[in-house]
């Protein structure tokens, strides 16, 4: 069987997509989750949100929450079955730009085979928590994000699909517009051989990998991943910042660092490839270090300086509870605000580049948690499966 195949699904209705479909539970913070689902009763969120962050939901069985949500919105006629099984392109335009990728189903086996890589370690209690999910709440919708290298023949498929009407069209509540479009059965068996040919690689979904995996090892009838497929041009890579709460002795750590790094004044979070920003006692600085080797894989991240060299070393912080993680798409100003209250301070890294990715993931390594994020972030709740 080919590692992509059509998908034989339900899509959100025109009628009902602005309101049910949802940016995924973990893009969120718990005070934005919190909003969108006291807010909109609709909210797919309501299906893979913690039922004990939903109103009134506290105390009562996690799970049956989650399944009553989906019921309810079955139950509305929120989805619509597809006519046939097929692949969908899948439009989103965030801040101007145009992201176009595939939405097929990914058989399991190439996630084990090698034919699919991934770059980040998971961590078991969350893959836990995914599996008794899937175990209660048997419909997918979450799209997990793969990349493959530019290929030709699929742009141009991709094109031609795109000259129809969609299928779907709509501006979700985040303000964020997407289509979707339905090939047809020989578009499909066209997408599928040609996508069939590449590797792919893992740019965000390490979690629901990992649970998915577990839950077919467990007896889940499943073969096969909902996914998104894109080029790698689609991709678009961010930093995580660190914030490590206070209080922390700025001036004594500004002392330690100068034995491993040139330091200088700087006029914000902004850094080039090779340093790392530093905010401290009110001020910017900037860090470069005395030696740095050109390293392949995950020993040439600055993400692995900043912990081997600062972090672990100077700062006795691992996966410590002190550590605040910051994608840099996300305003640092009331981070700042909090290192000035509590006396705690910021590191800023520059974005690690794709072809940083592609070589962990070749490597058979795995990044430091929160290294990157991932743009596109596809929303969930366009397709049931």
């Amino acid at each position: 069987m080919s590692l992509v195949r059509a998908v034989c699904a339900r899509l959100v209705t025109q009628q009902w997509a602005p309101r049910v479909v949802s940016p995924l539970h973990d893009v969120l913070t718990d005070t934005e989750r919190m909003a969108v689902l006291a807010e909109n009763p609709d909210s797919y969120l309501h299906v893979t949100s913690d039922p004990l962050a939903l109103p009134g939901a506290l105390g009562e069985d996690s799970d049956s929450a989650q399944v009553r949500a989906l019921r309810r919105l079955l139950d509305l006629g929120a989805y619509q079955p597809m006519d046939v099984p097929a692949v969908l392109v899948y439009s989103m335009r965030d801040a101007g730009r145009d992201f176009t990728g595939i939405i097929a189903g990914v058989g399991l086996e190439g996630f084990a085979d090698g034919r699919v890589l991934g770059h980040e370690a998971v961590q078991p209690d969350r893959v836990e928590g995914l599996v008794r999910h899937y175990e209660r709440v048997r419909a997918r919708a979450e799209l997990v994000t793969l990349f493959h290298r530019d290929d030709p023949d699929v742009t141009e498929l991709t094109r031609r699909v795109r000259e129809k009407p969609p299928v779907l069209e709509f501006t979700d509540a985040g303000g964020i517009e997407q289509s979707v479009w339905q090939a047809g059965p020989d578009e499909s068996e066209a997408l599928e051989r040609h996508l069939d040919r590449h590797h792919f690689y893992i740019a965000d979904g390490h979690h629901r990998v990992a649970a998915a995996t577990r839950w077919r090892e467990r007896g889940g009838r499943t073969d096969s991943l909902l996914c998104v497929l894109y080029p790698e041009d689609r991709i678009v890579l961010h930093a995580f910042h660190r914030r490590v709460r206070g209080p922390v002795d700025a001036p004594a750590l500004l002392e330690r660092l100068r034995g491993r790094f040139d330091i200088g004044r700087a006029d914000g979070p902004e850094v080039d490839r090779g340093s790392i920003g530093l905010y401290a006692d009110g001020r910017w600085h900037v860090l470069v270090p005395h030696r740095r080797d050109a390293l392949p894989g995950v020993a040439g991240l600055d993400v692995t300086m900043l912990d081997e060299r600062v972090l672990r070393p100077l700062l006795g912080i691992g996966g410590s509870e002190r550590l605040e993680f910051l994608p840099d798409v996300h305003d640092l100003a009331p981070a700042r605000r909090q290192c000035d209250e509590d006396g705690g301070v910021l590191f800023t890294l520059h974005a690690p580049a794709l072809e940083d990715l592609v070589s962990v993931a070749e490597r058979h390594e795995v990044m430091s948690a929160k290294t990157t994020f991932v743009k596109p972030k596809p929303r969930t709740g366009i397709v049931l499966q």
